[in-house]
Order: C-alpha cells, then structure tokens, then sequence
C-alpha cells in the first residue's frame, strides 16, 4: 500500500512538472512567434525597411559567396531568392493581419494592410529592391536603435 502511494505522488510530481514545463515553452514560442510578427510589421509599416531576421540568412550566405570569390552574378541571383522569399513573407503577414490584425482599431489594421501592400508592391521593382536591400552590405540600423544603449 505505501509503494502505490509513492507512485502515486511521483506520477502526480512528475505530471505537474511536465505541464508546467510544456505550457512555458509553447508559451514562450507564441510569445516569440507573435512579437516576431509584430515587430516585422513594424519594420516595414513605419520604418519602410526589409524586416532585418528575413534578410540576416541571406547576408550570411552573401558573405560566404563573397569570400570565395562568387561572381555578381551568383550575388545577384542571390538576391532574386532573398526577395522572393521576403514577398512571400510580406503575403503571409497581410494574411495574418486580414486574418487576425492583432490591432485596437479598424483604422490601425488597415493602416497596417495599406503600408504592407505598399512595400510589397514596392519590392516588385527590382531597382527598388536592390536599392533597398544590399547583401554585401552589413545591416542597416533601424532609426529607433539610436536611442538605445549600447550593449
């Protein structure tokens, strides 16, 4: 009868702990999902800039293909992914915020779909997008990171 009661309270132990553990981690994946989005949005709403985490892959490969000699091409072809992968994202985000809009008013969202549609139909223009986006480049600072701290 003891041993049953001893399993008994390490299997409740042992299931509190596993939800606790699991309900922080989706937690904190929503949470990082959600702000990732929002801060995207951000990006493009109100900074008309390539949100920095979509294009930070691409810049990793750019420098890569620089160091062993790519040709423009290759860089440029590079680039024609990078952008078409940004399109998609941007779709993605007009259909979250249609879908969603995480936003206090009607008028917010719609600020929202209209500056996103914007620069979507903005990054169509190759020029555009090469003037926007250099891979060679480091990364832009975002006119907000001035007044933070240096870390």
């Amino acid at each position: 009868m003891g041993s049953m009661f001893l399993v008994f309270i390490a299997f409740i132990v042992v299931f509190t702990l596993t939800a606790y553990l699991s309900t922080r981690w989706a937690g904190t994946y929503v949470e990082r999902h959600i702000k990732g989005r929002l801060d995207a949005i951000d990006s493009i709403a109100n900074c008309r800039q390539v949100p920095e985490p979509w294009v930070a892959p691409y810049r990793l490969r750019a420098a890569r293909l620089a160091s062993s000699g790519a040709s423009e091409s290759q860089l440029s072809t590079l680039s024609s992914v990078t952008r078409k992968r940004c399109l998609t994202n941007i779709q993605e985000l007009i259909r979250f915020v249609e879908a969603r809009g995480l936003s206090d008013s009607e008028s917010t969202k719609q600020y929202m779909l209209t500056a996103l549609r914007e620069e979507a139909a903005r990054w169509q223009d190759e020029a555009v997008w090469a003037e926007l986006v250099d891979l060679t480049a480091p990364a832009p600072k975002r006119p907000d990171d001035e007044d933070a701290p240096d870390a």
